[in-house]
Parts: C-alpha cells; sequence; structure tokens
C-alpha cells in the first residue's frame, strides 16, 4: 500500500470519533434577552414578560433556596424534603396533571409551567441545568436518586439531558426584576404527562451548575385557571356517524349519516371540573359539542341498534381511539376539534 493511502486510513477513526462528538454536543440555550425561546428535547422554552402575580394568579409549587452557588430539588407533599426545597406546604406541594394549563402551539398540545428566579442586580445570569418530569399515582412519593435519574423508582417521562447530553438553559433575572415576576415558561409536550388529569407531577429541577445562584429564591408556578379574568376562547368537539359503505374509515360521496345516535363527552376541564354532556346525532349523522373550555376530554358512541361496527377515526384536534370511543383528546383554547367520525356496517341478515 502507497504511504498516501496508509496515512489517510489511519487518520479515518479519528474523524469518525470527532463526528460522533459533535453530534452529541450539549445545548445552552440562551434566554438573557427578551421574547428569545428555543426548543430543547420537544419541550419548548420562552422567555418570560413580567406579569400578575401571588393567590390567585398563579399557584406556586415547589421553591428552592440555599446559600451555595447550586441548588435543586423537587416538589412533593412527603416531609422531610431532600434537598433544598421550602418546606412550607405553601410553596412545596403536589401537582396534579389536571393543574397544568394546556396551551397550543402549531397544532401540537403542551402543558405550560412557570419559572420565577432571583439573582443579584448586578450578576443577573443564572442557569437551569437539570430538568425533569415525573408522572406518579399518589401525592407524597420522594427518593431522588441522582445517579439513574429516577424518582421514586420511575424513570422520568421528559428529561432536559435526554441521551446523556448536558443540555442548560441560560437566564437574565434583570429583564423581570423582582420576586413573583416570572421569568421562563417551559412547555411540555401534553401526552408525555398521560390522560389520567388525576395523576400528579414531580418537577425536579437543579441551577446554578454553569451560571451560579447568588440570592433569593427560584420558583416553579403554574397559573389559575382564569388568572387573567379573561376566558379562554372556546372549543369545540364535533363529527359524523356513518354508513361506511366500502369500510374504509373516510366518509365517501353517497355514504349517509345515522341519525339519534347518542355521543357522550367525559372530561376535565381547566377548572378541575368533572364534564358529562350528552348530544344526539341530527338527520345527517353530525353531532357537535360547544363552548368547552380547555380539558382533557373523551367521546363515547352509543353503538347504534341494526348496524355493526366499521372503521372510528380521530379528529383534527388528536388524541387516541378505540372501538366506539376517542379518549385522551387534550383540547387546548380557541380549538375546534372536528372529524371525530364513528363509522358503522349495515348489520348482515342472520
Amino acid at each position: 500500500m502507497p504511504q498516501s493511502q496508509r496515512r489517510l486510513s489511519s487518520f479515518r477513526p479519528q474523524v469518525e470519533e470527532l463526528s460522533e462528538r459533535c453530534l452529541l454536543s450539549a445545548t445552552v440555550l440562551d434566554l438573557t434577552t427578551h421574547a428569545s425561546e428555543g426548543t430543547v428535547n420537544d419541550a419548548i422554552f420562552r422567555q418570560s414578560d413580567a406579569q400578575p402575580t401571588g393567590t390567585g394568579f398563579i399557584r406556586s409549587f415547589v421553591r428552592l433556596q440555599t446559600n451555595a452557588a447550586t441548588e435543586q430539588g423537587y416538589n412533593t407533599d412527603a416531609r422531610p424534603l431532600l434537598f433544598d426545597e421550602n418546606s412550607s406546604p405553601q410553596f412545596t406541594r403536589s401537582l396534579r396533571v389536571g393543574d397544568v394549563p394546556l396551551v397550543t402551539v402549531n397544532g401540537v398540545v403542551y402543558r405550560e409551567f412557570l419559572l420565577d428566579v432571583n439573582q443579584k442586580a448586578s450578576a443577573p445570569l443564572i442557569s437551569l441545568d437539570q430538568l425533569r418530569l415525573y408522572v406518579g399515582d399518589a401525592p407524597n412519593l420522594t427518593g431522588y436518586n441522582a445517579t439513574t435519574k429516577q424518582l421514586a423508582g420511575m424513570d422520568p417521562v421528559y428529561d432536559l439531558d435526554a441521551g446523556g447530553v448536558d443540555n442548560s438553559i441560560k437566564l437574565n433575572y434583570r429583564l423581570n426584576s423582582g420576586s413573583g415576576s416570572g421569568d421562563m415558561t417551559v412547555l411540555v409536550r401534553a401526552d408525555l404527562l398521560g390522560a389520567d388529569v388525576g395523576k400528579y407531577v414531580y418537577l425536579y429541577s437543579k441551577f446554578g451548575e454553569n451560571q451560579a445562584a447568588n440570592s433569593g429564591f427560584e420558583e416553579w408556578a403554574v397559573k389559575a385557571a382564569g388568572a387573567d379574568n379573561n376566558p379562554p376562547a372556546p372549543s369545540s368537539l364535533s363529527g359524523n356517524v356513518y354508513v361506511d359503505t366500502n369500510n374504509n374509515g373516510v366518509i365517501d360521496a353517497g355514504e349517509s349519516g345515522i341519525a339519534n345516535v347518542i355521543i357522550t363527552l367525559n372530561g376535565v376541564n381547566d377548572l378541575g371540573q368533572n364534564v358529562v354532556l350528552v348530544a344526539a346525532t341530527n338527520a345527517d349523522g353530525y353531532y357537535e359539542f360547544t363552548n368547552l373550555r380547555p380539558g382533557t376530554y373523551s367521546l363515547l358512541e352509543d353503538q347504534p341498534i341494526g348496524y355493526d361496527d366499521g372503521l372510528d377515526t380521530i379528529g383534527t384536534q388528536g388524541g387516541q381511539g378505540a372501538n366506539d370511543r376517542f379518549f385522551a383528546i387534550f383540547l387546548a383554547a380557541g380549538v375546534n376539534g372536528q372529524h371525530n367520525n364513528f363509522g358503522e356496517l349495515q348489520e348482515l341478515p342472520q
């Protein structure tokens, strides 16, 4: 082999190894300017403008404070607490999935969390270096393992550092100075937290590894329902029950609707209220539920007499489907979910 070829061959592994390291490089998301935002592992991080706070506007669920450069902790009703959490149940407590507001961005439904940071005006930068979310069945889970990244034996449903990459978010206290004004919102895909709004969300975070904490507390909260005193834009869910002659899950020309079929909507809205509504299809097989608040809903069809089950098709708002049922519908404000269609077949003679 010529000497030039031997040299080329010997260098190839080093180039490939370098490329792999580049692909796994950490992300430092800079939110130190107004209206800045970015995405890390499918979650949206946004610099937040100052907003009203206090009772009726936000609901705090974990507050971290220490004299060290780093601080960490998570929300729970369990006591004693493990890390730097404020022990008052007013500031560190359990949080249900249904208490986290729904927000829609580009057709994707998210759950929204609010972060307020506090630093010295002379050294206003601070970093959020670890963020993990867990979903559990009880309000008082405890036992965070820094090695396995598990909480009470549970794996995170969201991890800022997924894949072993040390990502971080850089924040600037001076953009919204003052405790409680709010500095960042985090939008995490609603489906990651699941459709059971009665389960509990645990948020673990760690600050100060890259930009040290130096003053005050860091606090996570959720906006209270109706906190802005303006009702959310109404939403709706609609669809058809029809005879799917060719059983393809599509309403084709000439396929007729089925009247007087009972459709039941169940769910929990953003106020924590249970919602049960019943509608009957009209002469064209159409049904609709209007003036819905944001929430998590399901639609159930009463199987019409004289028909066999056909294909059911989930609507434009998304969700999951099973026979005669659509569920895990995360409905945000101002969303009109259409074409939640139940297909039926003409019953074969016995």
